[in-house]
């Protein structure tokens, strides 16, 4: 998969967002990395660290690494619907509502980082195995239409970007307010 190199003909808001995260980079390295990175962040901080949100209404590193994982669960579904059923409608998924009914506040992020791991390598696997023409097929996103094998795993790659970023962020607040 060639690097993105533009997305000023993209009208969704959302999608320009997380595409911007990836422009002139390897995806396919960048979906790789993810875990290892999310690892390292999270490396050495405390559980009631990881369970501090940044600022009130903002979620803390375990509720973005649990919604990472859950977040590869949808990619898994997409993935395997538009590889082995091109076409096929592609379901959204309301992240809050999930966070909040899944309980991302209390369940072992180090764990959920290890099932994404895992997951994340075996999407990484599939993806490599496929053919050109199959990269080409799609699903139909039901919020944001067409979206190819290519497309899906660009927007997983600045997915993982944009909330890699935020848990560093985090990571770098938290240890300032420990160092004082």
């Amino acid at each position: 998969m060639k690097p993105l190199t533009s997305i000023k003909n993209i009208k969704n808001e959302y999608i320009k967002r997380i595409l911007s995260n990836i422009i002139g980079k390897d995806v396919m390295k960048i979906l790789q990395s993810t875990p290892e990175q999310v690892k390292r962040a999270i490396a050495g901080l405390s559980d009631e660290q990881l369970r501090t949100p940044p600022q009130p209404g903002k979620w803390s590193i375990a509720q973005i690494v649990n919604h990472l994982s859950d977040a590869e669960v949808a990619f898994a579904f997409r993935l395997r619907m538009t590889v082995a059923q091109p076409g096929s409608p592609l379901q959204a998924y309301d992240e809050n509502k999930w966070a909040a009914s899944l309980g991302y506040d209390k369940t072992d992020c180090r764990q959920k980082l290890g099932l994404f791991s895992v997951m994340r390598s075996d999407h990484v696997r599939l993806l490599k195995s496929l053919t050109a023409k199959q990269w080409k097929q799609f699903g139909m996103h039901e919020e944001r239409g067409k979206e190819t094998v290519e497309r899906i795993a660009q927007m997983f790659a600045g997915h993982d970007v944009n909330h890699v970023k935020q848990i560093q962020n985090i990571r770098k607040q938290l240890l300032k307010k420990t160092s004082k």
